[in-house]
């Protein structure tokens, strides 16, 4: 960095910036025994038995070791100890020192550890300047509750901050998790990881590509398409905020929640489960897809929930459903789908609309309220409330309350047979509408066909109590009335005038009918392709109950900060150096690694990790390290 004045160099922490005075010297504190023969060695110290080396606030014990004081190196032999601030203990059987950029290489058996961590590799290195140790050909780090191994492994003992890239493993009491790429935190337990990542628990199992996971707290942050897996659940979403102990997850962005218990999924933008309470919800463009019968049914609506409740205690959720039908039990569960406001539902049989919906899955019966519209072939029944009777899968009846209409579309031409009244059923036999009954001040408008002519010759327009209709294969063939009877048949050429050949209130809703499943789930075309995304969440804080787990992300946000205004400091300090410096800033390069590179360390080669975490995939690319293992070699 030439033309940049020491003084306006931001100081790295726990790094030493003197001009004028050389740097502190390597000294020999005791030793059994010291020879120097300047033939064999020229320059360097032999030293043997219970050697003490003090460097600065660093300690250095030995069994033998050779002491280069020229160049401010030596290099240590069996029983290796180094002590660093009294707070870091660095155990091997070999070690080279360099006084003068103050790195230390330990080879063989090597152990560091400070008051929480315990780290254990074969190669380890050590920068005193930045407070870094790093492995690159395999190791673990150990806390009291939890051991994480990978291939490449950085800690800094200072902060308990690590970083874990390839084959990484953590195993807890309860937790493991195995990914690619992982910062983790040794005293909170947070790691924050990128790449293909498993973690299973006692609460399930997580499949994700990036995030922030507390190991200790089981709650975790996970973006880029994650799922959980937690019981008979999976939910998926492109962001989850996810909570193990409290069973649980919260989905932001194309939300997909399936229960194979339930024999249902839950399709929405946002969506969330609760698996202690067995409660599931979505919003905004919501749908379900039923899959408990042999035809599945879907259905939408502005919000849908989904509910189990144990056989036993169905009678505490009385309240919540009203006019509910016993029937056939096979399973251990109660499941309620119930749809709130815009509800529409398809199935190969059957289409419905309405306000707001309620499906019990052990009765098959699924009701519709707010003036629902049903259809089936060319007919339409609607009413004040609506209730869909399933057996064995199909379609079995349907009864209509309140306000009660059935039309049917006879012909291409304007003719629709009508009834009314205050209740009706209708009977469904594969597929196809068998029998209709409706009951209590009825109208009906009905048009008489020629059998051998197959043409219409009139309306027939009657009053009665009780109406009962025979229908085969969608054709009426047989009509009759109970009670007080009164009517007319009247003649096509007079049964053209609207007053005459509609009832009150006739609606003809077909442009409203969902004709397939496409036209239920929002956001979908023919082909069953989504039409448009959600835009990705791009602030972690819109995550509800989320703040603990973004702790994590807080020490890579100031790491990043400082980088820009060292950065912005460097463009400023454009002026030349004065006096003499003897600590330069390090350009750090990574050299390919040999296949066999030997354990002991070449001598003068300084290496180190320069410390950069990131926070999305893009800032991967400005990591110091590749994708394959190689060594960090710092340069003058």
């Amino acid at each position: 960095m030439r033309g940049i004045s020491q003084d306006s160099l931001p100081q790295r922490s726990g790094t030493s910036r003197v001009q004028g005075k050389a740097p502190a010297k390597i000294y020999i504190e005791h030793a059994d025994l010291l020879s120097y023969d300047a033939s064999l060695m020229p320059g360097v110290q032999k030293l043997k038995g219970n050697i003490i080396l003090k460097h600065g606030n660093a300690t250095m014990t030995c069994d033998s070791a050779y002491l280069n004081e020229e160049a401010q190196t030596f290099e240590a032999f069996g029983e290796v100890h180094m002590v660093q601030a009294d707070t870091v203990n660095m155990y091997s059987r070999y070690l080279f020192y360099d006084g003068v950029t103050k790195l230390a290489r330990l080879r063989h058996n090597v152990h560091l550890a400070n008051k929480t961590t315990d780290l254990y590799t074969d190669s380890l290195d050590y920068d005193r300047i930045a407070d870094i140790a790093y492995y690159f050909e395999g190791g673990s780090v150990s806390d009291a509750k939890n051991t994480l191994t990978s291939d490449y492994g950085q800690f800094l003992p200072a902060t308990n901050d690590a970083e874990f890239r390839y084959n990484v493993k953590l195993v807890g009491e309860k937790t493991t998790l195995t990914t690619e790429h992982l910062f983790y935190n040794t005293h909170t337990q947070i790691g924050s990881y990128e790449g293909e990542t498993l973690i299973e628990s006692d609460s399930g199992q997580i499949i994700s590509q990036r995030g922030v996971y507390d190991v200790g707290k089981d709650i975790g942050i996970l973006l880029d398409r994650s799922s959980v897996f937690s019981g008979s659940k999976t939910l998926t979403g492109d962001s989850i905020y996810y909570d193990g102990g409290a069973k649980f997850g919260e989905a932001f962005g194309r939300m997909e929640l399936a229960d194979t218990a339930q024999r249902a999924i839950l399709f929405g933008d946002y969506g969330f489960f609760d698996d202690k309470r067995n409660y599931a919800f979505a919003t905004s463009r919501a749908y379900a897809e039923d899959y408990s019968q042999k035809d599945t049914l879907y259905v939408s609506a502005d919000t849908l929930e989904l509910i189990s409740v144990p056989i036993r205690d169905r009678i505490k959720l009385d309240s919540l459903l009203s006019d509910t039908t016993s029937g056939k039990k096979p399973d251990t569960l109660q499941r309620y789908l119930r749809g709130y406001h815009h509800v529409r539902i398809f199935r190969r049989d059957a289409q419905a609309i309405g306000d707001s919906m309620s499906y019990i899955s052990s009765d098959s019966i699924l009701s519709l309220y707010g003036h629902p519209y049903m259809w089936s072939e060319a007919r339409q029944l609607s009413g004040d409330t609506t209730f869909f009777y399933f057996r064995y899968g199909k379609l079995d009846y349907v009864d209509v309350l309140g306000n009660t209409l059935a039309v049917e579309h006879i012909d291409s031409v304007d003719y629709y047979n009508q009834m009314r009244g205050d209740k009706l059923r209708a009977y469904v036999a594969d597929s196809t509408l068998r029998q209709i009954n409706v009951d209590g001040n009825v109208e009906t408008i009905l048009y008489m066909k020629e059998e051998k002519s197959n043409d219409y010759t009139g309306m027939n327009r009657m009053t009665s109590s009780t109406m009962y209709v025979t229908l085969d294969s969608g054709i009426v063939k047989k009509s009759s009335w109970k009670g007080p009877v009164s009517g007319k048949l009247y003649p096509l050429s007079m049964a053209s005038s609207a007053e005459l050949n509609r009832l009150k209130e006739f609606v003809w809703a077909s442009d409203r009918r969902p004709m397939s499943k496409e036209a239920v789930i929002y956001g979908m075309d023919s082909l069953s392709q989504t039409k448009t995304l959600p835009p990705p969440l791009s602030d972690l804080r819109k995550f509800s109950g989320a703040q603990a787990a973004l702790t994590a992300y807080a020490p890579f946000d100031r790491a990043a900060e400082q980088d820009s205004l060292r950065a912005d400091s460097i463009q400023k300090a454009r002026k030349p150096l004065t006096g003499t410096v003897y600590r330069a800033r390090y350009q750090y390069v990574l050299r390919p690694k040999k296949e066999e590179e030997p354990t002991s360390p070449p001598p003068l080669i300084n290496t180190s990790w320069v410390y950069k975490a990131f926070s999305n995939k893009e800032d991967q690319d400005s990591s110091s390290t590749s994708s394959s293992i190689g060594i960090l070699e710092r340069k003058n």
